[in-house]
Order: C-alpha cells, then structure tokens, then sequence
C-alpha cells in the first residue's frame, strides 16, 4: 500500500525516480560526455574552473574595495575566459587532435600566468599568489611526463623572477627586495621538490601501466594456453566440450542444430615410425592449418586428443557441412607436410552425426565415434554418417 502511495505521489508531482534518474544521467552526459577519458579531462577543467571563479571573485571584490590593484578587475575577467576557453576546447574534442589531449602544459602554463600576474596587482596580499603556484604543479603532477614538469618549472620560476624584479623596481615600498629573495628561495625549492615528486608519481605511473600490459598480456596466455592445443594452435578438447555444451543451449532456445564430425588420421604411427614424431608433428599441424583454411566459415575444428580432431559443423547456408569436409580430403592430397619427406600426404576417415533434441554430449560424440569406426573398417579415407535416429 505505501509503495502505491509513493507510486501515486510521484505521479503527481509530475516526477518518478526513474525520471530524475534519466535527466541526471543525461546532464551527466551532456556536461561530461559518454568518453570516459574525455569526461575525466573535463572534470579536471572544471575543477580548475572552479579555483579561477574564486580567484577572480577575489580579485574583483578587493579591486571594488580598493585593496587591489584596479587592474585585478581585467586580471579577473582574464582567468575567467582561460577556463571557459580550456572548457570548450575539451568539452568540443578538438583537444584530440592534439598529442596529448589533455592539454595540461598550456593549461598550467596558462595558470601560472595569471598567478603571476596576480602577484603583481594582489599589493600587500602578494605572497598569497605563492600558494596558487605550488597548487598549479600539483594539478600538472597527474598529466604531465618528466619532461613537461621540468618545462613547467622552468617558465614558472622564469615568471616569478621576471614579476618580483619588475615589482620591486616599480612598488620597492611593497615588495622589498629582501623579502622577496626570501619568497622566490623558498618558492623555488617547494616548486622543484613538488616536480620531482611529479616525476616520480609519473615513472611509478608509466611502470604500473607497463605492468597491466605484461599482466593482461601473461592472462592472454594463459587463457590461450587453457581453450587451445599448443601444437596445432586449434581449440583443446576442454575448450570444444565448451562450444559443444553452447552450441546445446543455443538450439534448446530455439537456435540452429548442429552435426559433429570425428576426423582421424589415416596411419598415422606409420607416419611417426617410418619419418619420426617431428614430421608426425608437422602433419597434424598441417592438417589443422588447411582445416582452418578449407572447411566452412561457420565450421569449428579443434585437437579431441592424438591424432584425432573434432569438427563442430553448424548448420548454414553453405550447405552440407560434409562439402567442406570433401573439400579439406581435397586440399590435403597436395599438401607438402615437410621438406624431408617431400612425397609424403596425409589422409582420414571421418564419422559424422547430427544433435538430436535433448541428448548429452557424450551420446553424441559416442555416435560420431561410431561413424568414425565405420569409416576406418570400410577402407578409410572417407566419411560416414549416422543420422541419429540409425541404430548402429
């Protein structure tokens, strides 16, 4: 009863939970766009916004109030327009057809600017633009590799000197020499322990990463190593029984049937005893390389174990999944297995059967297994096929 009142009351008031759900996740989109790189470059920007609205508040109000230089007024409408302009630069994309799309060195740059103008019309409170500097090569410190933070130290320790020689020959009464030494002394040690701890942020950052690429890479392996046959590089037996048990679930759900084919080579210790086991080696690998390459698109060969394959045959428009089958007998006969048996060609004998609707994988590989034996006694070579309402 009260969840149909809550139903009824959000009704009313003309908004449900999922309404304001939809237009937060649509604001969300808007402001920060679907691009999760993107809309993390533009968080940062509008984090970065945020202090220049402040800033410029700050600067506006002492100028009014005669604390300031009335320069601050423009310096405000300056730092104001940078972040609108980084804002839109971002927000549109254009900042990805740039190298790095995060724009933090002009942005920083562009920051240490206004502080150091600041500096210059802040009067007495000029030490306060210190700070801001020390917090801009923080900002920098996420974005930037060593060779921009260095950059960046250096134009904003060029910019500080540069301000405070032009303050102290212009305001001596305000910005004492003395005084100055001292801040620039202690700004530029803060700022240079700042971009070494920036460069070590980013080495340990660069090292991580290499690190989730050597690990996603190893977890490739692994996972290749666990579905695939490492000779022949096709699917392994676990990995088939896999694709069987979805190829099952899909047709219980209304999908395409499926037959299977059991493939074993003809004589194939012969082969292993007369050329030895590394031509044994290259024939299965040739087998499977032109079962990739003549057995239908839609077709899945994988290694049962020895010599022997299991071909999953979807059903499709190509037809009689044995007419790739045929094909493959085909390709085989000119194949070259290796160089030092030149002459030597490889065959099988294939046991083919059709899923039947609610059976196990195992009656339907014991079937095929069964067209398989038929194949071998009848003169190899060849395929069989038991339709699975045959009695064998």
């Amino acid at each position: 009863m009260k969840a149909v009142n809550g139903m009824l009351n959000a009704n009313q008031n003309g908004f449900t939970v999922a309404d304001k759900s939809r237009l937060r996740l649509r604001l969300s989109k808007l402001i920060f766009t679907d691009d999760f790189k993107q809309g993390r470059r533009v968080a940062i920007v509008l984090m970065t916004a945020a202090v220049y609205a402040v800033c410029a508040a700050l600067l506006y109000f002492g100028a009014a109030k005669g604390m300031f230089d009335p320069m601050a007024k423009a310096l405000a409408a300056v730092a104001l327009t940078v972040a609108t302009v980084f804002f839109l630069i971002i927000r549109s994309g254009f900042n990805l057809r740039f190298e790095h799309p995060s724009l933090a060195l002009p942005q920083a740059l562009c920051a240490q600017f206004v502080v150091v103008a600041g500096y210059a019309v802040l009067g007495a409170a000029h030490s306060a633009a210190l700070a801001l500097l020390a917090m801009v090569m923080v900002f920098g410190m996420f974005e930037m590799d060593t060779k921009r933070v260095w950059i960046l130290l250096g134009c904003t320790l060029c910019l500080t000197v540069a301000i405070m020689l032009y303050c102290v020959a212009i305001n001596p009464s305000v910005y004492d020499y003395r005084v100055e030494l001292v801040h620039f002394i202690v700004m530029a040690a803060v700022l240079t322990s700042i971009a070494s701890l920036s460069i070590q942020l980013g080495n340990l950052r660069q090292r991580m990463r290499r690190q989730k690429v050597e690990l996603e890479s190893a977890m490739e392996q692994l996972r290749n190593v666990a579905t695939h046959d490492e000779l022949t590089g096709l699917p392994n037996r676990r990995q088939m029984l896999t694709l069987l048990a979805e190829h099952i679930a899909r047709h219980t759900r209304g999908g395409a049937s499926f037959s299977i084919a059991l493939a074993d080579l003809d004589h194939f210790k012969t082969v292993n005893d007369q050329f030895g086991h590394r031509v044994g080696d290259d024939a299965l690998r040739c087998f499977a390389r032109q079962a990739r390459t003549h057995l239908r698109s839609t077709d899945i060969a994988g290694r049962w174990g020895g010599e022997e394959f299991l071909l999953l045959l979807p059903e499709s428009r190509a037809g009689d999944p044995n007419i790739g089958i045929e094909r493959l007998r085909g390709a085989l006969t000119v194949a070259q297995i290796n160089p030092q048996a030149p002459h030597l060609r490889i065959a099988f004998s294939t046991g083919m059967t059709s899923y039947i609707d609610g059976e196990s994988v195992d009656d339907l590989v014991e079937r095929a297994d069964k067209a398989l034996y038929l194949a071998k006694s009848g003169g190899r070579n060849q395929t069989k096929i038991i339709s699975g309402e045959q009695k064998v």
